[in-house]
Order: C-alpha cells, then structure tokens, then sequence
C-alpha cells in the first residue's frame, strides 16, 4: 500500500529515448572501437589496470570492477585526484586506463587523462561529449547517452578486457544479452515504481538516510547517498557496505533509524542478507529493493546478477531519486556549491 502522501512537484518522466539510448550502447561499431583499444593496450608487460573517475562516475564502476575480479590483472580504482596525487608505480606503458566522466566537465578527471597519457599509459575515456573537458585531454574515447548506457557500455569494456586475458568465454552470450537488454531495464522501472515512491515517501523528511549495498552495488549505495541525497537533495545521508555496517554503524540503529538496501544477486548476496535479518530484529524503518524481485526479461538466469546490477547501479536509484524530488520540491538539478563557485 502506497504511503498516504502527496508529491509537491510532478513525478519526472522516464525519458523517451530511454530503450533507443540503451540499445545504442554496445553496437557492433562500438564493440569494434573498444576491441580495437583493448588490442592496442593490453600486452604481456602489461601489470595494472586502473579505474579513474569522481563522485559519480568513480562510484558507477561498481559492476564493471566486479566483472573483473576474473582478471588476472589486478585492478585499482581510484579518485582522479588521488591517482594524480598518489603517483602509482605501476603507472606507464605497462598499465592500463579506463577513465569515467559522465559529462566530461570534470576537471580533476581532465588532469588525470592528461597525466597518465604522459606517463605513457593508454587511456580509455567513457563519456557522453566528444567535445568536452576531459575529452579533450584524451585520445581514446567511446561514448554513452545516458547512465544506463554507461553501464552496459561499462560492461562491455569489462568484458573486452576479459576476453584479451582468455577468462571470457561466455563474451559472445554476454554481449548479445547486453544489445538486448533495454526491456529488462524499461521493466524494472515500471515494476518497482510503487515500492520506490513508497520508500520516498517514507525518508523523504528524515534527518538521516543510510544506505547499503555489497559486492558490485557497494557504488550504487555510494551514488545514491552521495551524489542523489547529498548532492542533488541536500540530504545528510550516509552509503556502507552491507558487510561493513555490521563492524560499526549498525550501533546507531535504535528501531527508527531508515535504512535502504540494495540487494543483488550476486556472490555477495548473503552478506546483504544478513544485514537485513539483523535490522528486521532491531529495526522497524527497512526497505530493502531486492533484485531478485526483478523479471529481467531475455536476460539467462546466469547473467541475470550483471545485468541486475547495472539495472539496480542506474535507472533503479535514478528513478528513486526522482521520487525523493517529486516529495521533496527540490529539483535534482539544482546545487549550492557545484557549478556555482570555485572550489
């Protein structure tokens, strides 16, 4: 039963070239531009591959590191800023970097492509502006339509990746499931937008929301906290890994605190499953967004776990942070410091 509420502003639409952005992400021209990056980059010498973006986009990469926990290659993500600062030994000709900006008006990104490309790295940059900040400083570049695409897109260089160290056999499955995929993503929104205007409803005013997730939804609990709630809402709320919150924050719980968890259905399941049975003794202010509740239509029950966590790391929290403005009034387009002053 829906909470007894009324919005304040008109619920966002989902976007009309919603599934024709998707099935854009991974065409077989894109997959020729990625394969042939990854030809170039990856080489016997190669000894690390790094993940670079901020906020957002460092944060999405959640599913795609997780994919490539197959690597033999360690993988290392880290902010722009703090790669730049941190000076890895390993950066050079023998590495390799994916670089995230959604927009590509991230200027501390902008500085890391530069840096690592004159470090001698080969760097990969996922964007949506071919004529924007970071782009600029880059040399590889493919590019994405919406946060959706990105993940599929993500995906796809994941595998990329993969298929070059010899532990993708299931690349050509995966990829055809990834083309195929915008219904599964449609229909999740239509079928949790009750439960998600339901959990809005229910935090919207609270002074503190906490957010949780585990394995490849670590980064979207991140992302909702961080860039939805904090950024975008204004809101104190605060992301842990679902197996973290049991080595600490759980000792704020006191039977009113709110708390979402994202559930998947990947390896890391039981550690959200059992953050979940101790708030369903302690807590009374739970709601959990279970991914396994998901049709996923055309999606195999062996890729259902990827795929639903680019589902979940993208148009899930996205449209439960349009709920959260529809209740709220405050328009996720507006900031108080981003884009208005320096900082």
């Amino acid at each position: 039963m829906s909470q007894v509420r009324t919005p304040v502003r008109p619920l966002g639409a989902i976007s009309e070239t919603f599934r024709a952005d998707l099935d854009a992400a991974v065409t077989p021209e894109i997959e020729a531009q990625v394969t042939a990056f990854v030809d170039k980059a990856l080489t016997p010498a190669t000894r690390v591959i790094y993940l670079v973006g901020c906020g957002g986009s460092l944060f999405m990469f959640g599913a795609m590191r997780f994919l490539l926990e197959r690597s033999p290659i360690p993988v290392v993500a880290l902010n722009a800023d703090e790669f730049m600062l941190r000076r890895p030994a390993a950066l050079g000709p023998g590495s390799v970097v994916i670089a995230s900006s959604t927009n590509g008006g991230t200027p501390e990104t902008a500085r890391a492509v530069r840096f690592a490309r004159e470090a001698g790295a080969p760097v990969l940059l996922v964007t949506k502006d071919p004529d924007s900040l970071v782009a600029k400083e880059a040399e590889d570049v493919v590019l994405h339509r919406s946060v959706e695409a990105k993940q599929v897109l993500q995906g796809l260089i994941a595998y990329a990746l993969l298929r070059a160290q010899g532990v993708a056999g299931d690349y050509d499955e995966a990829l055809a499931v990834f083309r195929s995929c915008s219904e599964a993503f449609e229909t999740s929104v239509r079928e949790l937008d009750e439960r998600l205007r339901d959990i809005a409803a229910a935090c919207v005013d609270e002074p503190c929301v906490y957010v949780l997730g585990s394995g490849p939804l670590e980064g979207a609990a991140q992302t909702f906290a961080a860039c939805y709630l904090q950024e975008m809402q204004t809101k104190h709320a605060v992301a842990t890994g679902s197996g973290e919150f049991l080595h600490g924050a759980f000792e704020v719980v006191d039977g009113t605190v709110p708390v979402i968890v994202l559930l998947g259905e990947d390896a890391t399941r039981p550690m959200g499953a059992r953050a979940i049975s101790f708030l369903e003794r302690y807590n009374e202010r739970n709601h959990v967004i279970d991914g396994a509740s998901l049709s996923l239509p055309g999606v195999p029950a062996h890729l259902r776990a990827t795929v639903g966590s680019f589902v979940m790391a993208s148009c899930v929290t996205a449209r439960l942070a349009q709920h959260f403005e529809a209740f709220s009034g405050r328009p996720l387009s507006e900031r108080r410091y981003m884009w208005r002053v320096e900082y």
